[in-house]
């Protein structure tokens, strides 16, 4: 069974509407990757409707939503599944949350990653050729919009659940894929946390884990003989602002499962407002070659500590400082607390958090320094 997964969708920053035949022309070289695939899921990081129709949620960071039209361009892909579990799913209350499940399974998509509550969100996607069965397991970091037991929402991760989900899988005689959406936004490298973690999947059970969310491309790993990806970077997510040139590129994975055998294929590509391009020839190999150094990194404990403890450098502190403050105001306003919240509630953001107090505590700030070139070099390459 081929699976092809590919990471975040979103057309919020593209305009209002999208012009007739733009979607068809942009996504025809991909979409022939797609129907290479038995089976497929895209995440589509933000939701559909009129703006004007609902109200934000409280939350740090954008509300993303797109014009109903857009789901053009994730029916040229026709993926077998679509996964919602990320942080905007629920940028526009239930109203919209809603809307785009039902336009979604109109078309006759699976969904997973999100529900009318928790239990529900926690749900597979299922692939089943009669021969092999694939449980696609979606699951975000706990950032806004999470589901509860009484509330709809994104499959925020716990351990348990996640445990849990794993076990079911196993008992079906299904094959476990976790497809996480978490870690630091723009870092190429993992955290120390999302390494442990990862990989403590595998140990539960797991086949694999594809992960995203981090706007770059990240390295990958064969643990314990399963592919850990620790993030394919945006699928397609054009923007207007400027940033790194890795927010442009990324790679899908296509997964070969059997009950005997697993292989891998990265299938690299750039994107901007105008194409989504599958790279071939010497961008490819250039591409390869990036993501092989991102991917060394991986297998050392110390360089991956010493990596991250540069990136709280970076981005640590003066990433919240201009957010965050402390007030009894909190209390009644649920924007003013947001910022915050996400500190305390989003894994990545705590473990960024808690590294770079620590090197203030043990005054190793300057130390921890000397990777901060290396760092801002892979951010930003050319092929």
């Amino acid at each position: 069974m081929k699976v092809l997964f590919a990471a975040d969708m979103s057309f919020n920053y593209m305009d209002a509407v999208p012009k007739n035949g733009e979607a068809m022309r942009i996504m025809t070289k991909t979409a022939e990757i797609f129907r290479k695939a038995d089976y497929s899921i895209v995440n589509l990081e933000n939701i559909f409707g009129n703006k004007e129709d609902y109200e934000p949620i409280p939350k740090s960071g954008p509300n993303l939503i797109a014009n109903d039209k857009y789901i053009e361009y994730i029916d040229i892909l026709n993926p077998t599944a679509v996964g919602l579990a990320n942080n905007h799913s629920r940028d526009f209350g239930d109203g919209a949350f809603f809307h785009t499940m039902d336009m979604l399974k109109k078309r006759g998509y699976q969904l997973c990653g999100a529900g009318e509550n928790v239990q529900k969100a926690y749900e597979p996607a299922i692939f089943d050729d009669g021969t092999t069965k694939v449980h696609i397991i979606a699951v975000c970091e706990n950032e806004f919009g999470t589901a509860t037991k009484t509330s709809a929402g994104t499959a925020g991760f716990s351990l348990g659940r996640v445990t849990d989900a794993i076990n079911k899988a196993l008992s079906d005689c299904a094959e476990p894929v976790i497809y996480f959406h978490g870690g630091n936004e723009q870092n190429p490298f993992p955290s120390p946390g999302k390494r442990e973690l990862y990989r403590h999947f595998v140990d539960l059970g797991a086949r694999a884990v594809i992960a995203m969310h981090t706007h770059c491309p990240q390295g990958y790993e064969i643990y314990n003989g399963c592919p850990v990806i620790y993030s394919m970077g945006n699928f397609f997510f054009p923007h207007t602002k400027s940033h790194n040139t890795t927010w442009n590129m990324g790679y899908m994975t296509m997964l070969d499962i059997t009950k005997e055998n697993l292989s891998v294929e990265i299938i690299p590509y750039t994107f901007d407002m105008d194409k989504h391009t599958p790279l071939e020839g010497e961008k490819k190999d250039n591409f390869m070659k990036y993501l092989s150094e991102l991917s060394d990194a991986i297998s050392d404990e110390d360089k991956i500590l010493e990596l991250f403890e540069a990136w709280c450098t970076m981005i640590g502190i003066g990433a919240y400082i201009r957010h965050v403050s402390f007030c009894e105001e909190m209390y009644d306003d649920a924007w003013k607390v947001s910022p915050v919240k996400n500190i305390f509630s989003c894994e990545a953001h705590a473990e960024l958090m808690k590294h770079t107090f620590r090197l203030i505590h043990e005054g190793r700030v300057d130390a921890a320094k000397k990777l901060v070139p290396y760092i801002e070099k892979m951010r930003n390459v050319k092929l």
